[in-house]
């Protein structure tokens, strides 16, 4: 599916590279260390041939490799994480835990290009035909570089199909509704399925859709509450229970 890197893969030039000339003889002049930015080579071999007509020289690379610093492998699986819907940033740091850290800019550049070679190529076409009444939306945090950076997460909960995972400027109300509203219109929900937080609440009446607690942290609440006022209920310390008939025994049965 990604393009493969083959250090051992280097084509013998059967044609002049300087437009005009018709040189078809070279000499291979030198073996040349090439740096390379890839999830498993950081080091290829170019050759350097002269074309024995123009006495001019140019290099060939091993497959997978361009003149370019980054592999064509990394670049592909780049286009690949965005067009799955992750953002620039997002991508960036995707490609980083695999231990290969490409800029949100060169990532974008990476993006241009196969949408050069490929026409119509359009990032909402990957979830073109996905269409659910519900939209899943989560706030996490990962560490990068020593700074936690937050990350926004949208699923479908009825499939369980993550579609986005976004990094994200901050975690307010304007930052969540920029995030989740564009989504939420592409996938057609009618329905913001979050934790309990107040600013989702807000994004679900600003974007005209339902707001509903996820059951996790409903069962997750009801826990806490219980735990919170069994003892209380236990003591009755105003009588109210025992002024509606709640014997002591029942008042201790887990609920």
């Amino acid at each position: 599916m990604l393009p493969k890197v083959n250090p051992e893969a280097i084509t013998v030039p059967t044609q002049c590279a300087y437009t005009g000339c018709s040189g078809r003889t070279f000499h291979l002049r030198q073996e040349v260390a090439k740096a390379l930015r890839d999830t498993v080579y950081h080091e290829v071999q170019v050759h350097r041939y002269q074309c024995l007509k123009c006495k001019r020289t140019f290099r060939v690379y091993p497959e997978g490799t361009t003149h370019a610093q980054t592999s064509q492998r990394v670049k592909g699986l780049a286009v690949m994480l965005y067009l799955l819907g992750l953002s620039y940033e997002a991508t960036s740091l995707a490609l980083e835990a695999l231990g290969v850290y490409l800029c949100k800019s060169r990532i974008y550049d990476a993006v241009q290009e196969a949408a050069k070679l490929v026409p119509g190529l359009k990032r909402d076409q990957v979830f073109a035909g996905v269409k659910t009444p519900a939209l899943g939306g989560d706030l996490t945090s990962v560490k990068c570089k020593g700074e936690w950076l937050p990350l926004g997460i949208t699923v479908d909960p009825i499939s369980g199909l993550a579609l986005t995972i976004d990094a994200l400027s901050a975690e307010d109300t304007k930052t969540l509704q920029d995030w989740i509203e564009p989504i939420a219109k592409s996938v057609g929900a009618t329905v913001l399925v979050t934790d309990d937080a107040d600013g989702f609440k807000t994004v679900a009446d600003s974007v005209g859709v339902q707001h509903q607690v996820c059951k996790a942290h409903v069962l997750r609440n009801t826990e806490a509450l219980i735990e919170r006022y069994q003892p209380l209920v236990a003591r009755d310390a105003d009588g109210s229970l025992q002024a509606i008939g709640v014997s002591r025994s029942r008042r201790r049965q887990p609920t």
